[in-house]
């Protein structure tokens, strides 16, 4: 007489589980692209807001906004002076007036009467791929240097420190000049009005792909671009187009392109056996 089954073996049992698992671990790389594609584009939008700001600002007053303001330069890392930064300025063309409103330009950004908005966790400065910064850290920042060093008024970027730049000052073409990009953040971040490494940031160390979030760098240091995108970071042009760098990018293309009146020919589009023998020169 034959027999009727009516449930599976603990062999068949362990296959079909094993099964699963074969297909969830194929899966999950491919939902995480996924995300991080949606976050980019997301990422990408904003920036274009930013870009879109920018070039509004600079037709209402013929000059984009300065990077940062002080009596003297250059600028520290620290809760002390002016500080009112670029970001602040482009609030009203960023739709949001009401933030505008609420900042006291007689004070410093650190006055208890700007305390309330400097706290403020404001989306449009936010990447969406960095979900561990500081809450009212912005992760764009503007260029102010081709190199490391301090924040002054003579840096080569279009973001410095008192002085407002124009697309005169930008020589090498707004197509070739990089205004915006993003950063990694420091523990010690003091918030995304702060006129200091907080919203502004050089090109000088390349693009950072991690940080410790815990460390302090010295009050002077500011900091290169990076982002917690894998791969590279979104450079924002003049021209408002959005570039993804790869961490690959030579160090002398980034430094070209963050700086304004540079004069030479475009080593981004210079074959790539001519820029290997610049970086042997």
């Amino acid at each position: 007489m034959s027999r009727h089954r009516h449930a599976f073996t603990l062999v068949e049992l362990l296959v079909v589980i094993a099964i699963i698992g074969v297909l969830v671990g194929l899966a999950a790389p491919a939902v995480q692209s996924m995300r991080e594609s949606s976050r980019r584009a997301v990422c990408q939008s904003r920036l274009t807001a930013i870009g879109m700001a920018v070039q509004s600002y600079h037709d209402r007053w013929q000059h984009y906004p300065v990077g940062t303001v002080a009596e003297s330069g250059p600028i520290e890392s620290v809760a002390q002076g002016d500080h009112h930064n670029w970001l602040g300025r482009l609030l009203e063309l960023m739709d949001q007036p009401v933030i505008e409103s609420h900042i006291d330009r007689s004070v410093s950004i650190y006055d208890s009467a700007n305390a309330p908005v400097l706290k403020l966790s404001y989306v449009g400065v936010h990447c969406p791929s960095a979900t561990n910064d500081p809450d009212n850290a912005s992760n764009y920042v503007g260029l102010h240097s081709p190199v490391e060093k301090p924040i002054d008024e003579s840096d080569l970027g279009v973001f410095v420190l008192n002085e407002p730049i124009s697309r005169d000052d930008v020589t090498d073409g707004l197509a070739n000049t990089a205004f915006v990009s993003e950063k990694l953040s420091w523990a010690d971040d003091l918030g995304w009005l702060s006129g200091t490494r907080a919203t502004l940031r050089n090109v000088g160390g390349g693009i950072v792909s991690s940080s410790n979030a815990f460390q302090s760098p010295p009050p002077s240091a500011v900091g290169s671009i990076g982002s917690h995108h894998p791969g590279g970071v979104h450079v924002l042009f003049g021209s408002g187009e959005i570039r993804f760098q790869s961490t690959q990018t030579n160090q002398q293309v980034l430094e070209q392109i963050a700086n304004r009146q540079d004069g030479q020919l475009p080593l981004e589009f210079q074959p790539l056996d001519a820029l290997r023998q610049k970086s042997v020169e």
